[in-house]
């Protein structure tokens, strides 16, 4: 027995390293490190595995699919293949809320393979490789339609699995509504108090955790191993959900701690040992090895974050005075809401729809003429 507390003994929690986690262990070694290594189609891989975030709901897919790629991705066999597994299972995660985009249907998880085709249409691959920091790719992430704070985060570091962006985990962090719940159990009013005046607050306190961790264990006779072999210290998403954890601990012990926003006192998921853990041997992403991850760039504040409209269709195009425009029509809005965009800044939004279109109406694709 690892412990005499019965709270940990048969309730949920996470690991205390997000990578370590099942669902994590999962990403890494089933979508991010199988299959092409070609960024578009590990973008898609684990937007894909994100919008959902179970794992059985990969599998089923990979099942009847063979692969999933983007190169063969088509919205009516993803849409007959999911509306099929609705009917007997629950697709998405237990864990945490995934509101989809109010769009034109409504099943959740068409609106989200429609998210999923505008994501990529506005090639998410391309522009992660060239944003110079975390925040500035979250921020980008967090524009798009549905995208809250707390899911583009994950999002994020779903993808920090990956080599598709290089930054260092001690470079940014949004906390969660259980991260904020626990910083109030934990701190009191204050906490509340001085985020009025503040808001990123929490983040500064988080970083402080992060940083003075050893310092911390040694004040209370901790002999805390670390991660792996070179016993890396608790990152910024480690201490996040570590505060979580608090929260939902909390919960049972000490349930006349209450917060003032998030009044919840269960804590519903039961916990039984697993005689045969996944992963049998734990691994950490062969991404983490970039040299350009032990570089911190240091976020201090939740990043601006300006909501994109999405294009669903072009309709047709003019040309006034020798300029190319786009008659776009947006999703959830009406034709009325139609306008006028010109080509050069639709191309940097949607370069593979804009692509699509101009090969289909002129013979050949946008980007050739530009070269």
């Amino acid at each position: 027995r690892w412990t005499n507390d019965k709270v940990l003994r048969t309730k949920f929690f996470c690991n205390t390293y997000r990578v370590l986690d099942k669902t994590s262990q999962f990403i890494i070694a089933e979508v991010v490190q199988k299959g092409s290594q070609e960024p578009v189609e590990i973008v898609f891989r684990v937007f894909l595995f994100s919008i959902f975030t179970k794992i059985e709901t990969w599998q089923w897919l990979e099942e009847r699919l063979g692969s999933i790629t983007w190169k063969d991705y088509s919205r009516e066999r993803y849409t007959a293949l999911l509306a099929k597994r609705a009917q007997t299972h629950t697709l998405y995660t237990g864990a945490f809320q995934s509101p989809g985009p109010k769009w034109e249907y409504q099943e959740t998880y068409r609106n989200h393979l429609l998210l999923l085709e505008t994501i990529m249409a506005n090639d998410l691959a391309g522009k992660l490789q060239k944003f110079k920091t975390m925040g500035d790719a979250y921020a980008y992430i967090a524009s798009f339609p549905s995208m809250g704070d707390f899911k583009s985060y994950q999002l994020l570091l779903n993808l920090s699995y990956s080599s598709v962006i290089n930054f260092s985990g001690n470079d940014f962090v949004i906390p969660g509504i259980g991260a904020v719940s626990g910083l109030a159990k934990m701190f009191g009013k204050s906490i509340e108090e001085a985020a009025r005046v503040d808001p990123n607050v929490r983040i500064a306190v988080i970083r402080y955790m992060m940083e003075t961790q050893q310092q911390h264990f040694r004040r209370l006779n901790l002999d805390f191993s670390g991660l792996g072999p070179d016993q890396l210290p608790m990152e910024l998403a480690d201490i996040e959900h570590a505060i979580c954890e608090v929260d939902k601990y909390s919960r049972k012990v000490h349930p006349h701690i209450v917060d003032n926003k998030n009044k919840r006192t269960e804590l519903r998921r039961n916990w039984t040992p697993s005689g045969d853990p996944y992963p049998a041997k734990p691994v950490l992403p062969d991404a983490w090895s970039h040299a350009r991850r032990k570089i911190t760039k240091s976020c201090v504040r939740i990043p601006a974050v300006e909501k994109r409209w999405a294009v669903e269709k072009i309709l047709t195009h003019r040309i006034i005075k020798g300029r190319t425009e786009f008659n776009v029509h947006w999703y959830g809005y009406s034709s009325k809401d139609d306008t006028w965009e010109p080509v050069e800044t639709l191309f940097e939004d949607t370069p593979e729809m804009v692509n699509a279109y101009w090969t289909k109406n002129f013979g050949k694709c946008y980007l050739s003429l530009k070269a």
